[in-house]
């Protein structure tokens, strides 16, 4: 008998047939809605373990359709065959190699469980299943046999519950290596998906994370009761920094599928922040930051002069010959062509520049008023579109009331750029609950894939080419850093073909003074 079997385990499960079939019953009537035949590869080098596993698999749900492999190459053939629900491994002393070959497999069907079924819970230990990707782990002992067909067929059920409900989620988690530490939690903050990047951030194992809370990730009580109040709240994105148990974490939180439903899941993405700084390497990390920005400001603005030259130097050519080479000609243009984008390139940065070093103080300051100067620097546009502009009043806020003509201004405009086959329609609202004040600027537009959501705020980060839409990436990068400079956050809603939502959103310490709360029943138009 294989050293994770005993005699007095293998008595215990024969003994324990009737109760496995009264399971299996169960099973059946409970789980009636899966696929007629779940396919669970059984990889053990020791044949004995290896059939009390698949007897037992079998006895308790008869939809299992287990195969047997005693060798890692039996386990790729097998696997390249068809794609499993499940793969359920003693690893022995080839623990790298088979994650090696699960792995490989994965990219080909990242859909199913990874699970060990091991004689000693300590190998392969934690640290070496950190990474992994195994979603569930079991003991080779009389009630270990016995809990594990029960334990697969709950995860199984639960995983294609997920990929039903979330598939462009999960499409995300499990198949792009660049998407960050991520995952899904329920209303209850339960872990129900995690990808392996957020294992390593974390150093835990995917199956002791599914097994955990999002409180888990903090020791303080105070972000855990933040955490819980905001699962059971409003459905809306929302942000925390809080110390992690190794380093501090950030966290941010979008809600998806119905919200209507009572199992609404969250997604989530969390970003390791390093060790607390102590005061003094605070205060010198923000002097450096201070430097690095009074630098790129004048190294932006004594470019300024020698690119006007430039320009200025290629209009001038072109002008000098009647008839000039074509070559000649066709790099003239070209040389006006890059100098003019340059500049273009040089103003965006200047004005990203400018707005952080800006000493301008907050004031007082009607959105209402901010966004009348926006559609008025936008009228040409909106005229020549055929816009319809939907509003409603706005709050008066503590603002910089340039830089917020600048972040309007941007969004309106991106309406009108990224129009779909109909005239745009842009509607601007607020809404003010008291705790949170949200301002939208939601349009009829091309839409965003929810993959690009994030990037699309970064420096000359473009989703088109320059022929499809003119532009260079710069706009939202500044909108974004002017709404955070404020203490909110910009972010925005939006899939393919169903137009975006640009929500600015101020909570908590960030949520600035409203002078005159906005009326909520009036709604103006063009």
């Amino acid at each position: 008998m294989a050293q994770g079997v005993d005699i007095c385990s293998a008595l215990s499960l024969r003994r324990c047939s009737p109760i496995l079939l009264a399971v299996s019953s169960k099973q059946n009537k409970k789980h009636h809605t899966l696929s007629p035949s779940l396919r669970i590869i059984v990889f053990d080098p020791d044949r004995y373990d290896r059939g009390l596993l698949c007897l037992a698999l079998r006895t308790a749900q008869p939809e299992f359709d287990v195969v047997k492999t005693a060798s890692l190459l039996e386990l790729m053939h097998e696997l390249s065959c068809s794609p499993p629900a499940v793969v359920v491994c003693d690893p022995g002393s080839d623990f790298d190699a088979l994650c090696e070959i699960i792995d490989f497999a994965r990219q080909r069907g990242p859909d199913f469980l990874f699970w060990l079924f091991t004689a000693s819970a300590d190998l392969p230990t934690v640290q070496q299943c950190q990474g992994r990707g195994v979603d569930g782990r079991d003991c080779k002992d009389s009630a270990g046999y016995l809990e594990i067909p029960k334990r697969l067929l709950v995860r199984v059920q639960r995983a294609r519950d997920c990929q039903s409900r979330f598939p462009e989620e999960m499409a995300i988690l499990q198949g792009s290596a660049m998407v960050g530490a991520a995952g899904l939690i329920d209303r209850a903050g339960n872990f129900q998906v995690v990808n392996r990047a957020l294992e390593n951030l974390l150093e835990t194992p995917r199956y002791e994370l599914l097994s955990a809370t999002l409180s888990a990730l903090t020791s303080t009580s105070t972000a855990q009761n933040e955490m819980a109040e905001r699962l059971q709240g409003p459905r809306a994105p929302w942000t925390l920094v809080t110390g992690g148990h190794t380093q501090e974490l950030a966290l941010a939180v979008k809600p998806v599928g119905s919200a209507t439903r009572q199992a609404a899941w969250w997604s989530l993405s969390v970003v390791g922040l390093g060790p607390p700084a102590t005061a003094p390497v605070a205060t010198e990390l923000d002097s450096r930051k201070e430097e690095l920005e009074q630098m790129l400001f004048a190294v932006t603005h004594d470019l300024q002069a020698p690119l006007n030259s430039l320009g200025s130097n290629a209009r001038w050519l072109a002008t000098q010959t009647a008839h000039p080479d074509a070559e000649v000609a066709e790099a003239v243009n070209e040389m006006a062509g890059l100098a003019a984008r340059m500049q273009q390139m040089l103003d965006g940065i200047l004005s990203l520049a400018t707005m952080r070093a800006g000493s301008h103080e907050p004031e007082a300051v009607s959105l209402d008023s901010v966004l009348n100067d926006a559609l008025a620097n936008l009228r040409s546009d909106i005229e020549d579109t055929g816009a319809r502009i939907e509003r409603q009043p706005l709050p008066t806020l503590l603002v910089n009331r340039q830089h917020m003509v600048q972040v309007f201004q941007n969004l309106l405009s991106n309406a009108l750029k990224f129009r779909g086959p109909h005239p745009p329609r842009v509607r601007i609202s607020s809404q003010d609950s008291g705790e949170c004040l949200r301002i939208v600027i939601e349009d009829n537009g091309i839409g965003i894939d929810p993959a690009d959501t994030g990037r699309i705020f970064g420096m000359f980060k473009r989703l088109h080419t320059e022929r499809e839409y003119p532009g260079l990436g710069v706009g939202l990068a500044i909108c974004q850093q002017v709404v955070r400079a404020h203490g909110g956050e910009l972010f925005v809603e939006s899939a393919l073909g169903h137009g975006a939502s640009f929500v600015m959103e101020f909570r908590g310490p960030g949520l600035r003074s409203v002078i005159n709360p906005p009326v909520r029943d009036g709604v103006g138009a063009r």
